[in-house]
Formats: C-alpha cells, sequence, structure tokens
C-alpha cells in the first residue's frame, strides 16, 4: 500500500519514472506476466542462404574471398571451399565477384535459395614481384635449405 501511494506520488517527490515503473511491478500479484511487451517490436527479417564453392582444376580452394556486388557483403571460404550468405529473402540473382592471390578475379551471378553454386578460378596470373622482394625470397630459402642440410650431416 505505501508502495502504491509512493509510485503515484512520485513526480511530487522526484522519483524518476524507472523508479514508479520498479514500485508498480512490485505491487503486482505473484505469478502474474508482469507489463506487456511493447507491440511495436521490430519483426525479424526473413534471410535465404546463399551457398555456393570456390575450386580450381585441382579441386576446392580454401581461402579465397566472395563478395557480393550490390551489398558489399564477402566471406572467406572454408577449408573446403564452401562459402555462405544470408541475404534478404526477396532477393533475386546477386552479382558476386570470387578472387584468390594467383587466379584471375571471376565475376558471377549467383541465385539464393537454389542449389550451391560452383565458381571456377582456372586462370592463373603471374605474380610480379620487384628485384628487392626477389632476392629476399630466394636468401630465405636458401637460409632455410642451408639449416635443413646442416641438419642432415649433425
Amino acid at each position: 500500500m505505501l508502495l502504491t501511494a509512493l509510485a503515484l506520488a512520485g513526480p511530487a517527490l522526484g522519483q524518476s519514472k524507472a523508479l514508479r515503473t520498479n514500485a508498480l511491478a512490485l505491487n503486482e500479484p505473484r505469478g502474474s506476466a508482469g507489463p506487456a511487451a511493447p507491440a511495436s517490436a521490430a519483426p525479424v527479417a526473413a534471410t535465404k542462404e546463399l551457398t555456393g564453392r570456390v575450386e580450381t582444376a585441382h579441386g576446392a580452394l580454401p581461402g579465397a574471398v566472395v563478395r557480393l556486388a550490390s551489398s558489399g557483403q564477402s566471406c572467406v571460404t572454408d577449408a573446403q571451399g564452401n562459402f555462405h550468405f544470408a541475404v534478404p529473402a526477396n532477393a533475386g540473382p546477386l552479382g558476386a565477384v570470387a578472387t584468390y592471390a594467383g587466379f584471375a578475379d571471376v565475376s558471377t551471378t549467383l541465385a539464393p535459395g537454389g542449389a550451391p553454386a560452383v565458381v571456377q578460378l582456372l586462370t592463373p596470373i603471374a605474380i610480379k614481384m620487384g628485384r628487392k622482394q626477389q632476392l629476399k625470397t630466394y636468401l630465405k630459402t636458401a637460409r632455410r635449405e642451408v639449416r635443413h642440410d646442416l641438419r642432415q650431416i649433425k
């Protein structure tokens, strides 16, 4: 009874709205559901799964990047070369670009909700390194080979 009086007189006593709400909640009978959730809660948007696999002539390609052109979403393929996107349920075919170092980028159209797509990266490209980078790579390899040879001798 005292809590109800405090809750109603709250503004006069300088209580905040949160305190008044807590006081009213204390007066509710046990087992009641309490205050109802607001009816204006945003509904969860429906999505479709867009899945596929990136591969080369030699099999799956883990670590490739697939980017959806329209939304800018991107993901990296897993160890089996698979990728997954959640797209809006009303999405139609989407343009995508698959990339991987050492291969030319491949643009394709992917349809959500259907069978998993297969994107093939078949055109290898040469990665040009500067002379300094080539020397660093050569020295690193040479040192590794020398260490290996020394271990064989011991």
